[in-house]
């Protein structure tokens, strides 16, 4: 079974795929067994679809509320110097 260093290190790999049987199994059982790594793992698993999700969208303009955010922030900071 993999060490906590070794799962990191092969988490990738996992979510993608690129893992042969036994390694697959070897971290598979640590995370029954490891909160922490399965965290790590499943963090993983979300950026790496919230990725997939940004690349697929089809407007790449920012829409006027995340435009009205940036400028109240700008306002903010500006006020502070």
């Amino acid at each position: 079974m993999f060490r906590c260093s070794e799962v990191a290190e092969r988490a990738s790999l996992l979510i993608d795929g690129d893992l042969g049987f036994w390694a697959r199994l070897n971290i598979k059982l640590h995370l029954a067994m490891c909160r922490g790594c399965r965290a790590f793992v499943d963090q993983m698993r979300i950026t790496d679809d919230l990725s997939a999700m940004a690349c697929t969208m089809h407007d790449p303009a920012p829409s006027e509320e995340i435009k009205a955010a940036l400028a109240r922030q700008q306002m903010w900071s500006q006020r502070r110097t």
